[in-house]
């Protein structure tokens, strides 16, 4: 093979033989013999380069990388929070009904400066001041509207005060000694505000709080009925005649402020987690006793919450069992009844069901008047009056309040998250579930303020929380919340890094050269 070595070329021989000093001097001399239109045909596409990388590219890549945030109505959501209820006035009206042939022409006047006293003392009380502009007006005219709150007065031998057990409807018995007294006016303030709205006023006290045992607020509620046995032997019940005889009632009744689903199951060989040999039964161990997963019973299928209520036989190896009755309560079985906070009730028998049982609805009912209480109690409604419409339009006229509360709490919230987080991404969707829960909530406030409307407000109420915590959980936003700056310097660096440093030595060199130009031109 022949190894001839390849000839250098005159040029690559001359560079090789000069000097340090002369290889200096060499760009110089380069230059020098250069023609000035190749210097200016660099100078002209340096300068298209950098009008493409300045005028487009940086505009571009401002544009492209641009976090589009939506412009919150700040400034209005802030006064919200800061003055919560500030626009809203519940205003109640109950009629007077004088019977015996007796006029009272000036009780409504006399009663209502009674009662506005009465209401300022409250709203101005150090401890426990009411945290919503609320009144109650005494009328007196002939034509009463349906589902008003009522207040009949009755000559009798002695003063005394009853309540309807159904309709929202107070007795005040009053003597000929109160009318020549003038006590008449006091009387009927005492029974509006410590008796018809008593469990209304507390319910807006700045020091009320919501028992624990209470689901949070739903427009929809499943209810699960279950009857359970340790063993295997065949049972039925006649739980669709006793719903539909005694539940079906308060479901209408309720449907104003909460709507129901209800299914009913049978299960068997549903043992309790008792020791070997023991059968007594603590409120203390239920927790341990109940084996809800390994009944298959507290699995929620639905989007909103699931109540259960449980009627429950032991089987014949656990039986009987030795419960610890709640000796609070008269009934022998409501004794037996537990509440489990925010998930139902279950009633436990001492003794196993025998083969081939039937549960009539004659011995269901008393138990579903036990779930009812329970029920009310899983739902938040206050215990007193014993009316149950005046109870359930004390916590209706809460709910409202409260959904409109969290809503503006929800979006305070997503304030603060935009302004400590400068970087995240505002979409459009979040405007618009922001606009969505101001006007649902301008909407209920109208609807209270103006119409009274205490139904309609609660779906308008129901709506601005919704509306809100949407807005705060949009899934775009939560994603730009994962993705900080740094990771855009880290994926954007390897393609404009190349692509500054090419520009900027390009840029040097043109000037460079420029100025060598300038330099044999003087």
């Amino acid at each position: 093979m022949d190894h001839t070595p390849t000839e250098k070329s005159p040029d690559n021989r001359r560079l090789a033989a000069l000097t340090p000093q002369e290889k200096q001097t060499k760009p110089q001399e380069i230059l020098d013999s250069e023609p000035k239109k190749s210097l200016l045909t660099r100078q002209w596409l340096l300068g298209s380069f950098l009008f493409l990388y300045v005028i487009i590219g940086v505009p571009c890549w401002f544009v492209l990388t641009e976090i589009y945030r939506a412009p919150l109505p700040s400034n209005f959501i802030t006064a919200l929070y800061q003055n919560q209820n500030i626009d809203i006035k519940i205003q109640n009206d109950i009629y007077l009904r004088v019977g015996d042939s007796l006029k009272f022409p000036d009780l409504p006047e006399a009663t209502q400066i009674q009662i506005d006293s009465e209401i300022q003392k409250l709203i101005n009380d150090p401890i426990s001041p009411l945290t919503i502009q609320w009144n109650a007006s005494v009328k007196l005219e002939d034509e009463i509207p349906k589902d008003s709150y009522i207040l009949d007065l009755e000559l009798g031998q002695s003063e005394g005060i009853a309540m309807d057990g159904i309709d929202k409807i107070a007795t005040l018995i009053y003597r000929l000694e109160s009318v020549k007294n003038n006590d008449l006016p006091f009387f009927v303030t005492q029974t509006v505000l410590q008796h018809v709205f008593k469990t209304e006023l507390e319910l807006f006290k700045s020091t009320y709080e919501r028992s624990i045992n209470a689901i949070a607020y739903s427009p929809n509620v499943h209810l699960s009925f279950k009857l359970l046995t340790g063993d295997g032997n065949p049972m039925a019940w006649e739980i669709g005649k006793a719903l539909d005889d005694y539940f079906t009632p308060l479901v209408e009744e309720l449907k104003s402020f909460v709507n129901f689903t209800i299914d009913t199951e049978i299960k068997y060989y549903t043992e309790l987690n008792l020791p070997e040999g023991s059968h007594q039964i603590k409120t203390s161990d239920l927790s341990t006793l109940l084996d809800f997963s390994e009944w298959d019973i507290s699995s929620n299928q639905f989007s909103y919450p699931t109540l259960n209520f449980v009627v429950y036989f032991p089987s014949e190896k656990q039986a009987p069992l030795n419960i610890h009755k709640d000796l609070t309560r008269q009934s022998p079985m409501a004794q037996n009844a537990f509440l489990i906070p925010q998930w139902g009730s279950i009633i436990l028998h001492e003794n196993p069901l025998q083969e081939n049982s039937l549960l009539t609805a004659e011995y269901l009912n008393p138990l579903l008047e036990i779930f009812t209480s329970e029920l009310f109690t899983l739902l938040g409604l206050p215990k007193d009056p014993k009316t149950p419409r005046i109870r359930i339009d004390a916590i209706k006229k809460y709910t409202i309040i409260s959904n409109l509360n969290r809503a503006v709490d929800s979006l305070q919230s997503l304030l603060k998250l935009s302004e400590s987080l400068p970087n995240i991404s505002i979409p459009k969707t979040v405007l618009n579930n922001v606009k969505k829960s101001l006007e649902a909530r301008e909407r209920a406030v109208e609807k209270i303020n103006k119409h009274k409307d205490f139904n309609g407000a609660l779906v308008d109420s129901i709506e601005a929380m919704s509306s809100a915590e949407e807005a705060f959980f949009d899934p775009e936003m939560v994603q730009q919340t994962f993705f900080p700056q740094e990771h855009k310097v880290a994926v954007y660096m390897p393609l404009i890094g190349p692509l500054s440093l090419i520009m900027i030595l390009g840029t040097i060199r043109v000037l460079k050269e420029y100025k060598i130009y300038r330099k044999k031109r003087d």
